[in-house]
């Protein structure tokens, strides 16, 4: 078995709307980084709050999600390492649509991780 082999195997199904036909970038989000970041869920919970340490984290979810939006968004260890747990599960055909739109599938990654935190936490 490869390596691309084994990592899609890792991936969870997530539904989507089948009678209409995404964008590549739309398709890409819902078919390899939604199922990553499920995947990952618990990785990037357990992360998240060993990185904020004593932080109290706010009880109002408008308010909690603005700390984890700015923290994501700020503190650049806490990014980076959130990003590369979701790029090291990327096959190597996936690679390269990732590096030639890297910037908005980071914003991308980086909502959806917010979310992700938000409604767990």
């Amino acid at each position: 078995m490869t390596r691309s082999h084994a990592l899609r195997a890792l991936r969870s199904e997530i539904p989507t709307d089948s009678t209409r036909s995404p964008l590549p970038m739309e398709q890409f989000q819902n078919e390899v980084i939604r199922p990553i970041l499920k995947f990952q869920n618990d990785v990037f919970v357990s992360y998240f709050k060993a990185h904020v340490g004593d932080a109290i984290l706010p009880q109002k979810p408008a308010a909690l999600e603005a700390f984890i939006k700015t923290r994501l968004q700020k503190d650049l260890a806490l990014r980076n390492t959130c990003l590369g747990l979701t790029i090291g599960l990327l096959t190597a055909e996936e690679l390269p649509f990732y590096f030639e739109h890297k910037t908005e599938l980071n914003k991308r990654i980086i909502q959806m991780l917010c979310q992700r935190l938000t409604d767990q936490l």
